[in-house]
């Protein structure tokens, strides 16, 4: 790995790419019915979990994948998909809530961690002086 490549970022290819794991791994257990079945914090049965949080799960196991790709080879668009998880993480939880799918309680932290953390992450990756000027470099290739 070049030298510019701000610290954080490569500890990120490592965390994205075994949250990845992670995540088809609380899919299979959850399958399996091996062990607690949690959704905001609280306790879900096995069925609403594998019918509410198991298709976001596989999606942001897919973008997480695409992150530690993206940083590990280092492409300009992987911080794009940082915000795009993020966001999807607030929409989805939006949407449920309104529909009354999930509590309210649930719905409400998913949206706040998800605002927090990707408001941390646009300041991150777009206005940090060095990790900008990192990313512009990369378009700039």
């Amino acid at each position: 790995m070049d030298r510019k490549v701000p610290l954080l970022i490569r500890v990120f290819i490592l965390f994205a790419g075994l949250a990845s794991v992670g995540m088809y791994l609380s899919i299979v257990l959850a399958v399996l019915d091996i062990g607690p079945h949690i959704m905001g914090g609280e306790r879900v049965t096995r069925e609403e979990w594998l019918h509410i949080a198991a298709p976001l799960v596989v999606v942001i196991g897919v973008l997480m994948a695409c992150i530690s790709y993206g940083f590990a080879t280092a492409k300009a668009w992987s911080r794009h998909v940082v915000i795009a998880m993020f966001g999807l993480i607030v929409v989805y939880a939006t949407i449920l809530g309104a529909l009354n799918l999930i509590h309210y309680a649930i719905m409400w932290r998913a949206i706040i961690n998800g605002t927090l953390f990707g408001g941390a992450s646009v300041w991150y990756f777009y206005f940090k002086p060095n990790v900008a000027e990192y990313f512009r470099e990369l378009e700039n290739r």
